[in-house]
């Protein structure tokens, strides 16, 4: 009975140390890194590593992949691969080749992970984060040689400098010079030249020797470069080239000995305008024709012929000209312009053009003072300010206007001045085309009773600015309507600009973590962030800080357009047990290139790296009890059970035995 029940005892044991295959179930989860980092243009593969976490061999295993938005990223093999089997605590690896297209913007994207096997359905996700962007030929250096200005007829050489500003080699890159049918020909070679590569960040060199025609008029030309590398990339860049005169061989007329009142004109009175125009050039100015005009004929006019008409000037000599003036009466103290305009010809110049040539001199009239007698004052605003300087949307700001009657001799009364403004919000905006500014507890419209002679009155006014204005500098207009001492009305307007910021806004999901980490090992700290505001965050940056090392502690997102979402995910390295904080810090600079930081703390229990049970040879480790311990554990239970069973049928058995010996001694 003893060796039984020992028998038993041992059964039960080892019924509790195996699993119960009906009980246990089986999980498969991806361990490698959730995000991949590539750059445009890039074929890579996907690498996925899957781990049995569970307590039995899980068979017949379709590990499936596809990417959210395959416009740019793609996938160029088998979307689904198969693994026979995976033993419990084993795991394995699978591939999926991914294309990554030349043109790819730099983001980060989804790939949707599904595991299915004995009728479940396991959804993962993955991201694959493009860094790199795709080549951008740019004209660094333009060199015209001999000179960096050509004359007409001359030859010349042209060298462009091409500089790479993406991430990413331009290669087989085909540059063709075009636009030279324009007076600029090829002097020798041809128009295309080819550059084998031009790596990222780095420069080469394309050189072109080209020929003005001589009838070429002096100006700025512009050529075109076509760029086309990469087998599908094409640009087309500008090249300036300025063509100036021959003044080597022309003829060059200047002006010498100009004479003009220096001092102060009075009314009614004659002024002279004289110089001498010089030839300094090689050969003979022709068909020359000079022209001086008042350019305010309301304090001075013309006396003499405006127009004056010269055959020719040879080299070396000159031609004295003079023009006679009249100040009028009635007029304004100011300074009066004349300009003098200059037109000739040589045996160079081009077909039907001619050379220009202008001067402009200044003649200063001063009038009685008839201020006493002025009928029409003027009323300005000389200063403004607004409180704060940047008016943010959605947000009172307050106007200072300082109100000025510049009359020195006259009172201004019976002021009205009221603020409009034409701009509108958007149509398709909250506000649907409505008015960005409103005045706040009071109206748009101010009176003041009279402003004295050089006089100034200070107003302000609290306005607010609705919530979806556009970030800009907006206009306002200051309408003003009042009277002088005799009652004549005016009008005038003046202009206010006040400039509107969009707060900026940064929102973020939930850090993804784990609540346990262990020393030396990596954990992945993740989540993803959104631009919930109206303007574009310039400049991001997002990195993981804190007492550890860091794997991809640090990612930089550039500038992040309002309404778009990104995903970052960072590897932290425990150094040592016990509470670990840490932060995820988002630096940025707003629409007024303000720097603004954000930090999301995040805690993790960092434990000694567990060591290995060690149980007798043959016998298997002991598996973890489910949820309630050994006291609910079905197998326990049920192991008790039978043995209870199979004890009282034997000592039933042995009763009977007993009593049947008994009964045959009886008989005996």
């Amino acid at each position: 009975m003893k060796r039984i029940l020992s028998s038993l005892l041992v059964f039960l044991l080892i019924i509790t140390l195996v699993p119960n295959f009906g009980v246990a179930q089986g999980t498969l989860a991806i361990t490698s890194a959730k995000t991949i980092n590539a750059s445009s243009g890039e074929s890579i593969k996907l690498p996925i590593t899957i781990e049995n976490l569970g307590y039995y061999e899980i068979q017949d295993i379709y590990v499936s992949a596809e990417i959210t938005d395959p416009t740019y990223v793609y996938l160029t093999g088998p979307s689904t691969e198969y693994i026979e089997y995976i033993e419990d605590g084993d795991y394995e690896k699978v591939n999926f080749k991914v294309e990554i297209d030349d043109l790819t913007p730099k983001g980060t994207y989804k790939v949707d992970v599904t595991i299915r096997y004995d009728e479940i359905v396991q959804n993962e996700t993955m991201y694959i984060r493009v860094s790199s962007n795709p080549p951008k030929l740019n004209v660094s250096r333009i060199d015209v040689l001999p000179e960096r200005t050509i004359n007409p007829g001359q030859k010349f050489n042209i060298g462009i400098e091409l500089e790479n500003l993406g991430d990413i080699v331009a290669h087989d890159i085909k540059v063709t010079l075009e636009g030279l049918d324009n007076g600029i020909t090829l002097a020798n070679g041809s128009s295309t030249q080819r550059i084998q590569s031009i790596p990222a960040g780095l420069k080469n060199y394309a050189a072109y020797q080209l020929q003005a025609s001589k009838s070429l008029q002096p100006g700025n030309y512009q050529l075109k470069l076509k760029l086309v590398f990469n087998d599908d990339m094409e640009d087309t860049l500008d090249i300036p080239i300025t063509v100036q005169k021959n003044n080597e061989n022309a003829s060059d007329l200047v002006f010498e000995n100009l004479v003009f009142p220096s001092g102060t004109a009075g009314e009614s009175q004659e002024v002279i305008i004289s110089f001498d125009l010089k030839n300094v050039g090689k050969i003979e100015a022709k068909d020359i024709v000079i022209k001086a005009e008042s350019l305010d004929m309301t304090g001075l006019v013309p006396k003499s012929l405006s127009q004056l008409k010269i055959d020719s000037i040879a080299p070396d000599e000159f031609e004295n000209v003079e023009f006679k003036f009249l100040t009028t009466k009635n007029g304004e103290t100011k300074n009066y312009p004349i300009e003098i305009n200059i037109e000739y010809e040589d045996e160079m110049s081009p077909d039907e053009q001619k050379y220009n040539l202008s001067q402009h001199v200044g003649v200063f009239i001063e009038y009685p003072d008839k201020d006493a007698n002025q009928s029409t004052p003027k009323l300005i605003i000389d200063k403004y300010s607004l409180e704060p300087d940047l008016v943010r949307a959605g947000d009172n700001f307050t106007l200072n206007l300082s109100f000025y009657n510049t009359n020195s001799s006259k009172t201004v009364r019976n002021i009205k001045i009221f603020l409009t403004s034409d701009e509108k919000t958007d149509s398709d905006s909250n506000s649907a085309g409505g008015s960005v500014f409103s005045p706040v507890d009071s109206s748009n419209t101010f009176y003041i009773d009279s402003i004295s002679p050089k006089g100034r009155v200070e107003k302000k006014i609290t306005m607010f600015s609705v919530p979806d204005a556009q970030a800009k500098t907006y206009t306002l207009t200051a309408n003003f309507e009042y009277e002088d001492s005799e009652a004549n009305p005016y009008t005038a307007t003046e202009l206010i600009g006040v400039p509107v910021i969009q707060q900026s806004k940064l929102d973020t999901g939930e850090i993804g973590f784990s609540p346990e980490a262990y020393v030396g090992q990596s954990t992945p700290i993740s989540l993803e962030f959104y631009n919930t505001g109206k303007v574009t965050l310039y400049n991001m940056m997002v990195k993981i800080e804190g007492d550890f090392q860091t794997e991809n502690g640090q990612y930089y997102v550039g500038n992040f357009e309002s309404g778009s979402s990104e995903y970052f995910e960072g590897y932290v390295i425990p150094n040592a047990p016990g509470e670990l904080k840490g932060e995820l810090v988002f630096s940025y600079e707003d629409s007024t290139g303000q720097e603004q930081e954000i930090k999301k703390e995040f805690t993790l229990n960092v434990m000694d790296m567990p060591m290995e049970p060690e149980f007798p040879e043959g016998m298997p480790p002991m598996p973890e009890e489910s949820s309630g311990g050994i006291l609910k554990s079905k197998v326990l239970w049920g192991s008790i059970a039978a043995l209870v069973a199979i004890v009282a049928g034997v000592i039933i058995y042995k009763k009977k035995k007993k009593k049947k010996l008994e009964a045959m001694e009886i008989d005996e």
